[in-house]
C-alpha cells in the first residue's frame, strides 16, 4: 500500500478483534513512527507500548469512561434529565467502544521535555514539541494502515483521569501521554463519513486559499 492510498484509508477504528499483531510488525510500525519530524532536533517524545493483558484492560476501561464523560460534554441533551443523558452517553460508550478491551496492543505518544528551549523560547518550544509528538503519531497511523492494522486518535478521552493513566503505566509527573491508540487488525474498516460528520464535514476545495485568504477553490 503506498502512502496515498494509506492516506485515503486511515479512518478512526472502533472495533478490534483479539487477533494477536507479531512482534515484528509493531517495530516497523513504532519505527516508522519515530521517523517523524522533530522540533529542534529534541526528540522530546517516548512510544510506550502497552501489552501486558491487566493493564491493557486498564486502559481501555479508562479510556471507555473518558469517553462516556466527553459524549456527556458534547451530545445536546435534549429533553432527558442530567442523569438520564449520563447513563445515554455511559451505554453508548459502550456500544462503540468496547471491542478496546480485547485489542492486543496500546501505544501512547508521550511528550517528554527535553528542556532544550532557552526561557525566552519555552513557551513556543513546548508547542513544536507537542507537534513533534502529533507528526510521530501521525506517522504510526499511517504506517498502522499500511500494516493492514487499525488504530484511533485519542487525545481527549485520557484527559479526565490522566494522573490514573499515568499511575498505570508509571509515568513521571513531567511526561504528558498526549495521544494513546489500540493497535490491532479490526473487524472492519470503516469506509467513508459517519453521517454526523457528512452533515458538516468541509470539503478540501472550501479549505484551500490560493495566495491570499478568501480565494478558495470552491
Amino acid at each position: 500500500m503506498d502512502v496515498f492510498e494509506a492516506i485515503r484509508k486511515r479512518k478512526a477504528v472502533r472495533t478490534y478483534t483479539e487477533r494477536p499483531v507479531p512482534d515484528e510488525v509493531v517495530d516497523r510500525v513504532l519505527r516508522a513512527a519515530l521517523q517523524a519530524p522533530t522540533g529542534s532536533g529534541s526528540q522530546a517524545w517516548s512510544l510506550l507500548v502497552v501489552r501486558d493483558a491487566a493493564r491493557r484492560r486498564e486502559v481501555a476501561d479508562l479510556v471507555i469512561a473518558g469517553g462516556a464523560q466527553y459524549f456527556a460534554a458534547m451530545r445536546p441533551r435534549r429533553d432527558a434529565t442530567p442523569e438520564e443523558h449520563e447513563a445515554e452517553c455511559v451505554a453508548y460508550a459502550e456500544k462503540i467502544l468496547s471491542t478496546y478491551r480485547i485489542a492486543p496492543v496500546w501505544v501512547m505518544g508521550l511528550l517528554v521535555p527535553r528542556n532544550n528551549y532557552p526561557e525566552s523560547m519555552e513557551e513556543g518550544g513546548y508547542v513544536d514539541d507537542l507537534l513533534s509528538v502529533a507528526f510521530a503519531m501521525e506517522n504510526l497511523f499511517l504506517a498502522a494502515r499500511a500494516e493492514g492494522l487499525g488504530t484511533v486518535p485519542t487525545s481527549a478521552f485520557q484527559r479526565f483521569e490522566k494522573d490514573r493513566l499515568k499511575s498505570i503505566v508509571g509515568l513521571p509527573d513531567d511526561v504528558d501521554p498526549v495521544l494513546v491508540t489500540p493497535l490491532g487488525y479490526p473487524e472492519s474498516f470503516p469506509e467513508g463519513l459517519p453521517p454526523a460528520l457528512k452533515r458538516t464535514f468541509r470539503g478540501w476545495r472550501s479549505l484551500v486559499h490560493d495566495d491570499a485568504w478568501g480565494s478558495t477553490r470552491d
